[in-house]
């Protein structure tokens, strides 16, 4: 007899499922195979949350089996449960997806008459289809034919305006890295199987060799890392999230590169189990690299998927920051320590999730309205679009760790958990958390400084194109998605106790211990005020008595100051005739100054390109243009590739020799050495 759960799951499984039957037999009705796919799978996510949320709510450890299914084929096993983590992911796919279900409805009636919307919304539910697979997944076969289709299917998105050779291009760097990424993870459930004899996820590996458990830390950190898009094995990023349409980007950023967080904490804190401190310290290296120059390198970008695309990668690199402390810790033998930064990487996952949302949603909807990415030729979108403003002004603050929003809660408890570290910590390590201290600073600082300039450049000051100009709010759809993503921002801002103890079951399951009973003491008094425990409803006192108070404020500034008027009249343009858009500042000089300072990391590259006039002293047009150089492209890719290249071309010209007996000779030797194999295993 089927359980709640699993007929949940059942309806949830199903619901996506039909939703991408659907597009397919829609496909020639646009409409339809717009609107009928985009609602099934948002109710199908609706289900995803009451499922996730029945796992979460509750400290009991069980796991939930949801599906088992034996196939003829030798080793292929499907078989999905649910436990908190999985539950926790699956809760933010879920999430994620009613926002872009709703989105999708407004965004995709752009494509109509250009592109298949029912091959694109078939593949797209495929893919969130995939996603649950890997993270319900209970069988490492399964696990990674659910990976690699999670991968060919967000390919198939990102190339889906595929008569663009930058986007072909794009697809291509994403199918060589993720597939660089399951070679790690195949040699590494391989290693796992030698050793174990066993297919099944969640077995307990602390008893392999200490040379084993290191290689497969390694690979699992090289596999997962590069869907992840740690540095510097992030260079897919940048290309496929402008390629890819603005509901894949959010889904990807969102949730698909926190897929392979999933995996790590997976496989390396939960299988592997405590491991060595140094895992921890290479974890935490990585992520303070990954954070700053990701936040150095989105500060930049002046096209506005690219800027929130390397916004995702230092995202990434505090979200590692959180969990290569947590991994210290519990190897340490700091379990306190380790439940705090482990909770701080999965409140942090969540936000950024729902900010990135917010952000690729809100970039969708002023490509399609001003058809260009280029910030250089917006501005003045405040005015032309005030509902996209505001909600964009949000995520912006959000993203910037702004309180009371909620980008503010994850980085503050990871400043918390490195603080409280540093009382036990060796001397070599209290180097390196005072170094991700400042890393996370500056990192912050940069990420800041990157959404005041995409914020003021592109919707303050005047419009630099006529269709930045003409730009109107998009369709109610987009914008009431925004609008529930900005409201559940700010809620979990103001009321992240809330989310703590959702997360209370996960951490308790990882770590044994209940972490929001340990934030009530006085060991973690510096924890964002007013959240735990008894005065949990503090925030809303706060936020009531605030509100109060400045109204009574501007009742009396009313009431006394008399009668007012209002003039209205230009700007002051120190006498010149009129301001222009010319006049205002543009997004690379707004980062002309950090890209001076930090030139040895930049490498810029100028050119100026002259159009000529009449006569070498009268320009038609000149156009000074800004480059800064793809350092990790420059000089380590294109040198592997090179040397890759050229090495199969050596090798082609010694093996390939055309002659037919040493072809046969090649076949005598591999099968000599499979006897040979097989006979001494």
């Amino acid at each position: 007899m089927l359980t709640t759960n699993q007929i949940i799951f059942s309806v949830m499984l199903s619901l996506y499922t039909l939703s991408a039957l659907c597009a397919l037999v829609f496909y020639r009705k646009q409409r339809l195979a717009n609107i009928v796919p985009n609602i099934l799978s948002g109710t199908g996510a609706l289900c995803g949350i009451w499922l996730s949320l029945t796992q979460l709510i509750g400290l009991q450890p069980e796991q939930v089996a949801l599906i088992r299914w034996i196939s003829s084929i030798p080793n292929v096993t499907v078989n999905l449960s649910l436990d908190k983590l999985s539950a926790f992911f699956l809760f933010i796919l879920s999430v994620v997806n009613v926002g872009a279900a709703l989105y999708s409805i407004g965004y995709l009636t752009h494509y109509y008459n250009r592109r298949n919307i029912g091959l694109f919304n078939f593949c797209f539910n495929i893919f969130n289809i995939t996603m649950i697979g890997v993270i319900t997944a209970s069988h490492m076969i399964f696990f990674f034919i659910a990976w690699e289709l999670m991968s060919l299917f967000s390919y198939f998105l990102v190339v889906f305006e595929a008569d663009s050779s930058e986007n072909q291009r794009a697809g291509t760097i994403y199918l060589i890295m993720t597939h660089l990424a399951a070679a790690f993870l195949m040699i590494a459930f391989i290693l796992i199987h030698q050793f174990t004899n066993s297919w099944q996820i969640g077995g307990s590996l602390q008893d392999l060799p200490p040379l084993i458990k290191n290689l497969l830390f390694a690979c699992f950190l090289i596999g997962f890392g590069t869907k992840a898009g740690i540095i510097p094995l992030h260079i897919w990023l940048p290309y496929a999230h402008p390629a890819a349409p603005s509901n894949v980007s959010a889904l990807m950023s969102g949730v698909m590169i926190k897929i392979a967080i999933y995996g790590m904490i997976r496989f390396i804190m939960e299988a592997l189990g405590s491991g060595f401190q140094w895992w921890g310290m290479v974890i935490l290296i990585i992520g303070i690299i990954t954070t700053v120059l990701g936040a150095a390198y989105s500060f930049m970008e002046n096209n506005i998927k690219r800027l929130l695309a390397y916004c995702s990668i230092e995202n990434i690199g505090i979200i590692l920051t959180g969990f290569g402390a947590a991994c210290w810790s519990y190897a340490a033998n700091y379990p306190v320590l380790g439940a705090l930064a482990l909770l701080a990487c999965l409140i942090h996952i969540f936000n950024h999730a729902i900010i990135k949302g917010i952000l690729f949603f809100g970039a969708g909807a002023i490509y399609n309205a001003t058809h260009t990415k280029d910030m250089e030729s917006l501005g003045g979108l405040v005015k032309s679009m005030p509902f996209l403003g505001v909600f964009m002004l949000v995520a912006s603050l959000a993203i910037a760790a702004i309180p009371p929003l909620n980008g503010f809660v994850g980085e503050w408890l990871i400043y918390q958990s490195l603080f409280a570290s540093l009382e036990v910590a060796p001397l070599g390590l209290k180097v390196v958390i005072m170094l991700a201290v400042a890393g996370l600073a500056i990192g912050s600082a940069l990420a800041a400084a990157s959404f005041i300039k995409m914020f003021g450049i592109s919707f303050l000051g005047l419009p630099r194109s006529t269709r930045a100009k003409e730009a109107k709010d998009p369709s109610f759809t987009i914008i009431l998605s925004m609008g529930l993503f900005a409201l559940l921002s700010l809620g979990v801002g103001i009321f992240p106790g809330v989310l703590v103890r959702l997360l209370d079951g996960v951490v308790y399951n990882l770590s044994g211990i209940t972490i929001s009973g340990e934030l009530q003491g006085d060991s973690f008094l510096l924890y964002y005020p007013l959240t735990i425990g008894k005065n949990s409803l503090a925030p809303l006192a706060v936020l009531i008595g605030g509100c109060f108070i400045t109204g009574m404020v501007f009742l009396a500034v009313k009431l006394l100051g008399g009668s007012t008027r209002q003039r209205k009249y230009i700007t002051w343009d120190c006498g010149f005739t009129g301001l222009t858009s010319r006049m205002q500042y543009t997004a690379t000089g707004f980062s002309k100054p950090l890209r001076i300072i930090f030139r040895i990391i930049y490498r810029p590259s100028r050119e100026l390109k002259v159009e000529e006039g009449v006569s070498p002293y009268f320009h038609k047009a000149m156009k000074y243009v800004v480059t800064t150089q793809p350092v990790f492209e420059q000089f380590l890719y294109r040198p592997l590739v090179k040397g890759l290249v050229d090495f199969a071309k050596v090798v082609k010209m010694k093996v390939q020799t055309g002659s037919v007996h040493t072809y046969l000779v090649y076949i005598f030797v591999t099968i000599l050495i499979l006897f040979v194999y097989f006979a001494a295993s």
